[in-house]
Formats: C-alpha cells, structure tokens, sequence
C-alpha cells in the first residue's frame, strides 16, 4: 500500500535514470511537493509541483501523465500544527 498522497512532502532517495529518455531527474535528498499520484504498471506514479518529466519524444511533459515511480521516494513525516505547542506547554510544566 503506497502511503504518498497529493500535498505530501517528500524526499528523493533514488536518483538514478533507469530509462535512456529520462533527461530530467529528481535530486536525491532533495525535497518535493506531491502534486499527484496514480497507478501505473505494478506501481505508482508521482508528479512532482517542482519537477516536470520530460517525455520520450524528448521535451518537457505536457501530457500531465508522466512521473516517476513511487518508490524513489520517501514521506516527510510533519507534525500537525499544535504537536509543538503541546510539547512546549508540558516542558514548561516539568521545569521546576
């Protein structure tokens, strides 16, 4: 089960092309917005909101369709907005 949904943060953790008309890569330890996901093969496909694929007629994408594959990357766990706050609040408790 992929757990990368659209808006996630993720980092790149495999940067190599492994088709000869992949021109446009995404950095490894680099971090991207998700813009989509979608089934693709036995896997999933990313579109990044930084990085456009460029297609195999060798131009940048403008089908929307192209990606890279979901395992390239890794989920940027956040934590909700208030975790911090909380977490503040309770060390100021504990200080004595």
């Amino acid at each position: 089960m992929i757990e990368i949904t659209a808006g996630d943060i993720v980092e790149c953790v495999d940067d190599s092309a492994s088709r000869p008309e992949s021109r446009i890569m995404p950095e490894l330890g680099r971090l991207y917005t998700v813009a989509s996901i979608r089934p693709a093969g036995d896997g999933h496909s990313v579109r990044l909101k930084e990085l456009k694929p460029s297609c195999h007629l060798g131009g940048v994408c403008v089908c929307g369709q192209c990606g890279w594959d979901a395992t390239r990357f890794r989920k940027i766990l956040r934590p909700r907005s208030t975790f911090l706050l909380e977490l503040l609040k309770i060390s100021t408790l504990e200080v004595v």
